[in-house]
């Protein structure tokens, strides 16, 4: 088993970038705009002419990946930590992401393996640099799904929130604030119970309207 241990870096912004102390985060705030955040490119639909289909399993390129990873975590690293070859079988990589989110440093460490090629004679590779760079690939394609939550949907993780909103909340408690005691009772409870979601928000609200309209006539 032959190995390599040397690491290799892409991107060095980080080290430039301003980062938060999340230790002082007594509040929360940086949690919650993190949180916020990768909800919002998990739910980010990957267009279909960059979805591709190998072998009855769908994923993207890597050149989408990068994209999205320079949309949403323009401030990024990829470091290959370690990579060995299995025999004359396959070529494994292990490689971290490092990212700067909302200001706190974060990491993730993926590792991958490619099957070696070997000429059709038998004696010799077809291209070893090729196995290596599509492992590479591969580590840094789980990566960014796992650390930044691109193409969720693609690789069967997302989870769509249909949690109301603080403003969406609210908004419905001001209208129960108006109404008559037996109907605001019945709103507040499928309120807290959560059958009122953004799926049917916009529904509820303006029966709501409606409701308050033909009380006030």
């Amino acid at each position: 088993m032959n190995k390599k241990e040397e690491p290799m870096t892409i991107g060095d912004s980080i080290a430039q970038a301003n980062i938060v102390d999340i230790s002082s985060d007594s509040d929360g705030y940086y949690e919650s705009q993190i949180s916020e955040k990768h909800q919002f490119v998990s739910e980010l639909p990957t267009p279909s002419d960059q979805v591709k289909s190998r072998n009855g399993f769908d994923y993207v390129d890597e050149g989408y990946m990068r994209w999205r990873l320079n949309q949403h975590y323009p401030i990024w690293s990829w470091e290959i930590m370690k990579y060995e070859t299995l025999g004359d079988k396959a070529i494994v990589v292990h490689g971290r992401l490092k990212i700067v989110d909302e200001g706190v440093t974060r990491s993730f460490d993926s590792v991958a393996a490619h099957r070696i090629a070997v000429l059709r004679s038998g004696n010799g590779y077809v291209d070893l640099g090729n196995d290596l760079k599509a492992a590479n690939s591969d580590a840094f394609k789980v990566a960014v799904n796992r650390l930044c939550n691109v193409a969720d949907d693609v690789y069967r993780k997302q989870y769509v929130d249909k949690t109301l909103s603080k403003q969406q909340f609210e908004k419905i408690l001001s209208m129960i604030a108006q109404m008559d005691t037996k109907d605001a009772k019945q709103i507040e409870s499928a309120l807290n119970s959560g059958r009122i979601h953004k799926d049917n928000y916009d529904d509820v609200m303006s029966k709501l309207k409606v409701s308050k309209e033909n009380d006030n006539e």
